[in-house]
């Protein structure tokens, strides 16, 4: 049979659960997720953790997680969804090119004015997981009590520019038994089970994108495993949001990574925003600040970096502890204004304060974190 959408999202991952239900008012969607098995019930874990991650380590914290768990399955049942206008195919199909682009899903050709490629089949598979993905499993077990993952030993870690960032991530893995990991980098996903190798690749595999998201082929994007970058839930659901409306309100914002925070729900939270120093340092000629930041609560400290213009202007922030992604969420907003009113309006404490010399020339080689 032949079925026409506004939006026929591709996905691997519960993130496109939300999105449809999110988006059902603005346009016919339909969605076609894989059957349901233990990786999709990891997935389930991944994400809602990275929405919702428990206080502290003790067993009411994470029974009261459980039931927060529970209670988004339901909110997101196929027949919910379906009551909201949103069609909902499960199983697994291909892209059919000629004579007009078109998904393929057993006898049902789907079309759509827009698709959307969100995570890849390859993430639900231990073996194919890229590292962060793998580290947020080993907290996983962290969290729960369960035995420790095997997979967990000699994790690769996926490097960035922020010195700050991978030695609290190293920190916090040690904490957990993990130990140092060694350096590593993701992998391109396959395109061969969706029958995507029509679309234009890079020289390591990776689908070429635009700045709004969109492949060589104007009607298909991507985003969360198929993007560069690191591929987290917090990112995949700006970048999910932001194509999807594009495509139903025909409009061509692009993914401003700079003003979207992104976090890893670690037992003690890391989030960023902003521009890390090295990247501030490379957009401007002019002196930049570091500032080693806290923050004192109930829940225990909190501390990060926070990186200034040469106006006093906030550039960016790494944040550790409690507080780390609720003032991820509100910094971002304060990009470009001045920092020590940002840091006190979230109740942070500026511990030091520290000059960095500027570094001319270079622009950032990609808006992608």
């Amino acid at each position: 049979m032949r079925f026409e959408y506004d939006l026929l999202i591709v996905a691997a991952s519960p993130l496109a659960l939300d999105l449809a239900y999110r988006c059902a008012a603005l346009g016919r969607i339909g969605l076609v997720i894989p059957a349901a098995d233990g990786q999709w019930q990891w997935q389930w874990q991944r994400w809602w953790l990275s929405q919702f991650p428990p206080l502290r380590l003790d067993a009411q914290h994470w029974q009261n997680f459980q039931t927060h768990l529970s209670y988004g399955q339901r909110r997101y049942a196929p027949r919910v969804l379906n009551l909201a206008g949103v069609d909902v195919i499960t199983g697994t199909g291909q892209f059919v090119w000629q004579p007009r682009c078109h998904f393929q899903l057993g006898g049902d050709r789907l079309y759509a004015r827009g698709y959307l490629l969100l995570d890849t089949p390859a993430e639900l598979e231990s073996q194919h997981m890229d590292a962060l993905s793998r580290i947020e499993r080993v907290c996983w077990h962290h969290w729960s009590g369960q035995p420790p993952d095997p997979n967990g030993q000699g994790l690769p870690l996926v490097t960035t520019e922020d010195a700050w960032f991978n030695d609290r991530l190293h920190a916090a893995l040690s904490s957990l038994g993990v130990g140092v990991p060694p350096l590593g980098r993701r992998k391109p996903p396959d395109p061969t089970p969706l029958n995507l190798q029509p679309l234009q690749r890079d020289a390591q595999g990776w689908l070429r994108l635009n700045g709004q998201g969109r492949t060589s082929h104007p009607q298909i994007y991507a985003c969360g495993g198929w993007q560069r970058g690191y591929n987290l839930p917090s990112l995949t659901q700006f970048e999910a949001f932001t194509i999807a409306h594009n495509i139903l309100q025909r409009k061509s914002l692009p993914l401003d990574y700079y003003r979207q925070p992104w976090w890893i729900a670690l037992p003690v939270p890391l989030a960023r925003v902003g521009w890390n120093a090295r990247q501030a340092q490379r957009r401007f000629r002019e002196p930049l600040h570091l500032w080693d930041i806290l923050h004192f609560s109930p829940a225990g400290q909190s501390l990060g970096q926070v990186v200034i213009g040469g106006r006093g202007q906030l550039l960016g922030a790494t944040l550790m502890g409690r507080e780390a992604i609720p003032s991820s969420r509100i910094l971002g907003q304060w990009l470009q204004k001045d920092a020590l009113t940002a840091v006190t309006y979230l109740g942070w404490e500026v511990e030091r304060q520290r000059q960095r010399l500027p570094r001319s020339g270079m622009g950032l080689d990609s808006p992608n974190p």
